[in-house]
């Protein structure tokens, strides 16, 4: 799985679990951000670190909904999934909610940030 595909999943649930919906000149101003911040020592690390465990956590609940018909039974679980996946990246080193929201906000519309991200990722966990 490329990080392009694993952020895009793991971004949308970490947006929609933690942001507003943002009018686009706000987004454009949190995507320019989000490159500030991950142009930060270490930033870049600690996103993609959050991003794997949010994409663990994503997984495991996305596993329970498919084996729930009940719809309040499916809604517990979605929040349930919400609250593990800012739980997950608040316990990761080095970076915030919103740090993390704005660069991968960043990395959905700056694709120099995105290849170098992609290109960390590769780096950091080629095998």
């Amino acid at each position: 799985m490329t990080l392009n595909r694993l952020l895009s999943t793991t971004l949308l649930a970490a947006t929609l679990a933690t942001a507003p919906l943002l009018a686009p000149q706000a987004m454009a101003q949190d995507a320019a951000m989000g490159a500030e911040i991950a142009a930060q020592d270490g930033k870049i690390d600690a996103f993609i670190t959050a991003a794997l465990a949010v994409s663990e956590t994503r997984a495991r609940y996305i596993a329970q909904l498919e084996t729930v018909t009940d719809e309040a039974e499916q809604i517990q679980i979605v929040e349930e999934a919400d609250a593990a996946i800012l739980d997950v990246v608040e316990a990761t080193p080095d970076i915030s909610i919103d740090e993390y929201i704005a660069i991968g906000e960043a990395a959905a519309v700056d694709p120099e940030l995105a290849a170098r991200i992609d290109a960390r990722f590769a780096e950091a966990y080629a095998e």
